[in-house]
């Protein structure tokens, strides 16, 4: 007898593949060569008439967009909709835990205005509303909050060699993601800004570029720009107050390699939060970038840690090195294969390799929700794990992805409590998928699929496999 809980996953994975085949068939029918026909020289005209003037209509629209993005010369905006619905179950590794169901909606709206040609500030407000499925005691719609999750001015003069942003901003674009990336660590994907001032600067051998970074970041939604119709429950975008600074410098002076070396210094807060952790710290990463040919590529980093944390002596270590092959064929596909190692500690869960910032689902999107091994999401530490993955695109817009990963832990802090064996040190297998489709730069859509098995570094009451399924429309102007 097939159970519920397996019928219904049986449903979704069915609905996800109809529809994507049926996506996919429709553009592969497309793409095929139409046969000509000989016989009607007026009709191939005719035909290659419209296609040309499905061209030129099609220029015409993304010109009439940007146009209006951009309707004189010291404004421009934009606007996107992200539409989510995510199934999870057993994220606890536990029978007992129930489904979840839900829908997220995330509206952004953003403008830049520029009085002058070296001065701008920018803005960005944004509102989720999710609508909850599963479990039933939560069922129903939850109205958001309006929160800024950008807001800062940007002073670059023309001709410089600097530029200084200060206020909320994200600092993705530093390319730091394996510890640098989301500075609301409790707030999923919602928001990843970072309350701060950063200062550019590009030294006289057009070669190196140095990124200095202070901030100071709130655990609370409302410290700085208190949001509009404030959720409690989700007040908290972090575990604590920190601050703290960075020191990025990066040099291209060898050929196809980029040579990062970054440094950070973090005091956390006391916070009333019983998943938080204070004290102070130092990290250290070097990172290695490099692109030996059109087939080969290959990036590396490393970091040491020291400090303390909850009065605790700390110590952590960690590296990720990746390298890929990219076979230049027709459907520009990919292998990469990785290994990454973050360390752990006996004496304490809260003395291993610290993530700092990069507590987001680059590894695994189950891991945002899990709180087996700590009390935080995407708690990535204690763990070494090689990596292998392959992508594809097949059709124009279409991409294919998938990864599988085996967890190792090298410590076992929690040995012999209720949810953790005492001599285990296999943490599963997690397999991930994705499916995406671009209709155009405008409308783009995926579906994801990710499963951890988890092995005998737990108990066998917390072994269930764990299942993830995503679909997502994301729609910008």
């Amino acid at each position: 007898m097939v159970n519920a809980k397996t019928a219904r996953i049986i449903v979704i994975l069915a609905a996800l593949t109809i529809s994507g085949s049926q996506c996919f068939a429709e553009d592969a029918a497309a793409a095929q060569p139409a046969t000509q026909n000989t016989d009607t020289p007026k009709l191939a005209e005719a035909e290659q008439a419209a296609a040309q003037q499905e061209e030129v209509s099609k220029g015409l629209t993304e010109e009439w967009i940007q146009k209006t993005k951009h309707p004189v010369s010291w404004l421009k905006w934009g606007a996107d909709l992200r539409a989510r619905e995510e199934y999870l179950t057993n994220p606890q590794y536990n029978e007992a835990d129930e489904d979840k169901n839900h829908q997220r909606y995330r509206f952004r709206l953003w403008a830049d205005v520029m009085p002058t040609e070296y001065f701008s500030f920018s803005g960005r407000a944004m509102y989720v509303l999710r609508n909850f499925i599963d479990p039933k005691a939560s069922r129903g719609v939850e109205s958001g909050e309006v929160m800024f999750d950008n807001l800062y001015a940007t002073l670059e003069p023309q001709d410089s060699n600097w530029r200084l942003r200060i206020g909320r901003q994200e600092l993705i674009d530093m390319g730091q993601n394996w510890i640098v990336q989301d500075g609301t660590t409790r707030d999923g994907s919602r928001t990843t800004f970072f309350d701060s001032a950063r200062f550019t600067w590009k030294f006289p051998d057009e070669e190196t570029t140095m990124d200095a970074v202070y901030l100071y970041q709130c655990a609370k939604s409302d410290a700085w720009l208190p949001p509009i119709d404030m959720q409690k429950s989700r007040q908290y975008l972090a575990e604590n107050d920190i601050q703290g600074g960075m020191l990025l410098l990066r040099n291209k002076h060898f050929e196809k390699t980029i040579l990062d070396g970054l440094f950070i210094y973090k005091h956390e807060y006391p916070s009333d939060l019983a998943s938080s952790i204070s004290g102070d710290s130092v990290t250290f990463q070097p990172q290695v970038t490099v692109k030996w040919n059109d087939n080969w590529s290959m990036v590396a980093r490393a970091a040491i840690q020291g400090g303390k944390r909850n009065d605790l002596d700390f110590l952590g270590y960690g590296g990720d090195a990746k390298v890929t092959y990219s076979f230049q064929d027709v459907v520009n596909s990919k292998l990469w294969v990785g290994f990454e190692y973050l360390s752990g500690d006996d004496s304490s869960p809260d003395v291993g390799f610290d993530p700092l910032w990069g507590r987001y689902p680059r590894i695994s999107e189950i891991m945002a929700y899990t709180r087996v091994d700590s009390g935080r999401a995407c708690d990535y530490s204690n763990m070494y794990s090689p990596y292998v993955g392959y992508s594809m695109e097949p059709w124009e817009g279409v991409r294919f992805s998938g990864t599988y990963r085996p967890m190792f832990a090298p410590e076992n802090p929690l040995g012999g409590d209720a949810k953790h064996s005492v001599d285990g040190e296999f943490k599963g297998h997690l397999i991930y998928g994705i499916a995406e489709y671009s209709f155009t730069k405008h409308i783009k859509t995926h579906a994801v699929i990710e499963t951890i098995m988890p092995g005998n570094f737990y108990t066998p009451d917390y072994r269930a496999t764990a299942l993830f399924i995503r679909g997502q429309v994301f729609l910008t102007w």
